[in-house]
């Protein structure tokens, strides 16, 4: 398997979760250090895009290790900035998208992702309601790049927008995937304090 850049997209304005959701505690550490570990057992290239210097200051105290982009100066902040900024500054023709708040994924299944990369415009999670998770692909970095700028000059800023316009697209069923996570509890994310300390309360020190 050839290797595979993981980018933890850490950006954002945190709006709904009221403080620097990256830096939250989960099961005594950051979310940001848990994401690190996973990407750890996935790939020797890894990077954290922030959205602006005062949030890479605050991140590299957390993870000083780890190499950390910062999305261009701009009105817009969304995932697909940050994943464009990812796809810029990639070493590898391969990118895994990962979020800051799903510390649950399971590593298994994310492997089986970029195992199945090659070939493909990127490498898609879907439900079977059509609902998909584009935080959580494989995409080919300057194919998406290419197409991303072109969306995002259509006014357009959604992963979605993105993914229909790249080439060669593979969505594998959450269905399939459950054979690796029984409760696909990767795709579990926290947008409060609240849902992060109930799943804490669920899932911690385990």
């Amino acid at each position: 398997m050839e290797q595979v850049t993981v980018a933890i997209l850490a950006g954002g304005t945190s709006k709904r979760f009221g403080s620097e959701k990256a830096l939250a505690g989960f099961n005594g550490r950051p979310l940001v250090s848990h994401m690190v570990n996973i990407a750890r057992k996935l790939s020797n290239e890894i990077m954290i895009v922030a959205s602006d210097e005062r949030q890479e200051e605050a991140l590299r105290e957390a993870v000083p290790d780890i190499s950390i982009v910062v999305d261009p100066p701009g009105d817009v902040k969304c995932a697909l900035v940050g994943a464009l900024t990812a796809f810029e500054f990639t070493s590898t023709d391969h990118v895994l998208l990962l979020p800051v708040d799903s510390p649950l994924a399971n590593s298994e299944l994310l492997r089986l992702l970029m195992r199945m990369c090659e070939g493909h415009g990127a490498v898609v999670p879907s439900w079977p309601s059509g609902y998909i998770e584009p935080l959580h692909s494989v995409y080919l970095a300057e194919h998406a790049y290419y197409h991303g700028i072109q969306v995002m000059e259509e006014g357009k800023f959604r992963m979605r927008n993105l993914l229909e316009k790249l080439q060669s697209v593979l969505y594998i069923s959450t269905e399939t995937l459950k054979q690796f996570d029984t409760d696909l509890k990767t795709f579990t994310n926290f947008n409060t304090p609240k849902e992060l300390k109930i799943a804490e309360r669920k899932f911690g020190k385990k």
